[in-house]
């Protein structure tokens, strides 16, 4: 679809699952926002997002609760009190990732631990 959309000009297709753009921390809580959403994001079955860790500064991962809010998600844990970075299918077979956007097509890994995703300007 990537290629029917950028390299033989299909305007009507959706090139890509939801990318990553920036993230923001703010209230404990990491906010990843996305490009292709297209239609808005959410889980493949219907139930709770799936496959997103989060640490703070002692770089303990433990899973984070995210939620979806039109092109961000929202990911925060009881136990990280000052979230520092997510991790989303992060694994060598992240088979719970379950991040879709309204196309369903699936979210790429990522993490913001770098400086693409942690320095990129966030609403």
């Amino acid at each position: 679809m990537w290629a029917l959309s950028s390299y033989y000009g299909q305007k009507n297709v959706v090139a890509s699952g939801p990318i990553p753009v920036g993230s923001r921390i703010t209230e404990g809580a990491v906010v990843i926002k996305f490009s292709h959403a297209n239609g808005g994001l959410r889980a493949q079955d219907g139930g709770e997002l799936k496959g997103f860790a989060i640490t703070g500064a002692d770089g303990r991962w433990v899973w984070g609760h995210a939620k979806t809010d039109a092109d961000t998600v929202i990911v925060s844990s009881p136990e990280i009190k000052d979230p520092l970075y997510v991790r989303y299918a992060w694994a060598s077979n992240p088979a719970d990732a379950n991040l879709i956007n309204g196309h369903d097509l699936p979210a790429t890994p990522f993490r913001t631990d770098n400086e693409h995703l942690t320095n990129a300007y966030m609403r």
